[in-house]
């Protein structure tokens, strides 16, 4: 594909034009390369245009914005980061460990809506990542927060922004006015390709290796330096979209399935391995077939979130004081793997109990290389 030819431009007009199409077809370049895995840009001609918009932006400073492709990384490191009180707290989730379990939960919220013998829920992947809030306003990310306490978290907007499968700007049809005000909840990971190369690297540089991928995720999250973040590329699910009732063109959703495809039609990265269930026999098929393929996966997943569909029933069920009543983590058997005994050593507390330590040749579970147990 070749490029477009570069007009003449001589009227800030004809700059301001300029600037505006590059962005749309770099961010358009970069929502199929890193999104949809569908490259339609050559990486030479993506870089020309880069390289114009660069070079327009910095003869033009007054026309930079948050949003443009050249701002991925370009603040200087930061000093620290600030607590940030989330909008909506990030409530955690309950565990079920079998779907024995799963169906007694389904037991306690059908007590409070015992008219519904079965609801449909929404399936998905649980992410073995770090949470992150994502807010939006006008259509353009002004604020990236960990999950912290789930009350609090830490600003790391300069560091979500390094996140190519993350948007600078929502991608709307052509004239839609974005909503007011958007938040974007999800996890951001390390692929395990990715993972395997930067422990290559801090062995070859003689640096501590990372336990697991979601060690290395949490620690390239919290690098003060956002080129560093940029060079680890850190991958992005969204799972939970928030869009207030307002003015504006985009409807919210009015359940999770489709609060998914929203997400989608935004801009955002959606696992594909969702379902919609429409009953619990379906969850517990979903759940056992993930257990066995989940190890093919390149990326590290702990478990199954299920979410009952309806924001209508959602709302009417609430919450606990810890957990959503209308989701559930379900989570995998743990791992077990053969290995060798090498050595047993016993260490007494300061209460004269005795705990034995076994070391035992390196195996790898769950993502993390195991070395002794207790």
């Amino acid at each position: 594909m070749a490029a477009p030819a570069k007009e003449t431009i001589g009227t800030d007009v004809a700059v301001q034009q300029r600037v505006n199409e590059l962005r749309s077809q770099l961010q358009k370049a970069s929502h199929d390369y890193y999104v949809l895995d569908a490259p339609t840009l050559p990486d030479s001609v993506y870089d020309r245009l880069y390289r114009e918009l660069q070079d327009l932006e910095e003869q033009h400073p007054e026309l930079l914005t948050p949003d443009s492709p050249t701002q991925r990384v370009g603040a200087k490191p930061a000093d620290g980061f600030t607590s940030i009180p989330h909008n909506i707290p990030l409530y955690s989730l309950d565990n079920a460990f079998d779907t024995a379990e799963y169906l007694e939960w389904q037991t306690k919220w059908q007590r409070l809506e015992p008219d519904i013998s079965e609801a449909k829920a929404v399936a998905e992947l649980k992410i073995d990542g770090n949470a992150l809030a994502l807010t939006y306003e006008n259509g353009i990310l002004t604020r990236g927060v960990t999950r912290g306490d789930g009350i609090v978290g830490e600003d790391i907007t300069q560091n979500v922004r390094t996140i190519r499968t993350i948007p600078l700007r929502l991608q709307m049809t052509k004239g839609q006015t974005p909503p007011p005000i958007v938040e974007v909840r999800g996890e951001a990971f390390l692929p395990l390709d990715v993972f395997e190369d930067l422990n290559k690297k801090r062995e070859a540089e003689g640096t501590a290796l990372f336990a697991n991928a979601r060690n290395a995720a949490a620690g390239t999250l919290r690098q003060l330096d956002a080129q560093k973040v940029a060079d680890r590329r850190l991958d992005f699910f969204a799972y939970t979209l928030i869009m207030p009732e307002g003015p504006g063109e985009v409807a919210p959703p009015t359940d999770q399935w489709s609060a998914l495809a929203c997400l989608q039609t935004l801009g955002f990265r959606v696992n594909p391995n969702r379902q919609l269930c429409e009953t619990a026999a379906a969850v517990a098929s979903y759940y056992s077939e993930w257990d066995e393929k989940r190890h093919d996966l390149p990326y590290l997943t702990d478990g199954v979130v299920v979410k009952l569909n309806s924001f209508d029933l959602q709302d009417r069920l609430g919450f606990t004081n810890k957990f959503p009543r209308w989701a559930i983590a379900l989570k995998y058997p743990a791992e077990e793997v053969p290995t060798i005994l090498e050595k047993v050593t016993v260490q007494e507390g300061r209460t004269g109990a005795n705990t034995p330590d076994a070391e035992h040749t390196p195996i790898h579970l769950a993502g993390t290389t195991v070395t002794s147990a207790t």
